[in-house]
């Protein structure tokens, strides 16, 4: 199950990093050259396609994240903010033990 997820991450990271600026920039150069579009088309649509892969990788990314969050829930690992929460209680209860002691030895 897991390496399904890491299957489709993987193979969505491929295919939006195919999409490269450098070679956006070349296709619309080419239709520049041939006439297609003009200076000001071309830069518009260059910005826009820009605009699309780069929301397209922060979807992708979203998505990912949450499938691997979901994973990890069903597999019950913990996460960074469970962790943390964790952390957060010992340092508590460790101080409360200290401040008992304390009251004890008065």
């Amino acid at each position: 199950m897991i390496t399904d997820v890491f299957k489709k991450a993987l193979l969505m990271g491929l295919g939006l990093m195919s999409l490269s600026e450098e070679k956006v920039k070349e296709f619309i150069k080419e239709m520049e050259s041939k006439g297609e579009v003009s200076k000001k088309e071309a830069e518009d649509l260059f910005k826009e396609v820009m605009k699309k892969a780069e929301d397209e990788r922060k979807a992708a990314e979203s998505k990912i994240t949450a499938a691997i969050k979901d994973s990890f829930a069903k597999m019950n690992i913990a996460t960074r903010e469970d962790l943390v929460k964790l952390e957060k209680k010992v340092h508590s209860l460790e101080k409360k033990v200290k401040e008992l002691l304390q009251e004890k030895e008065e």
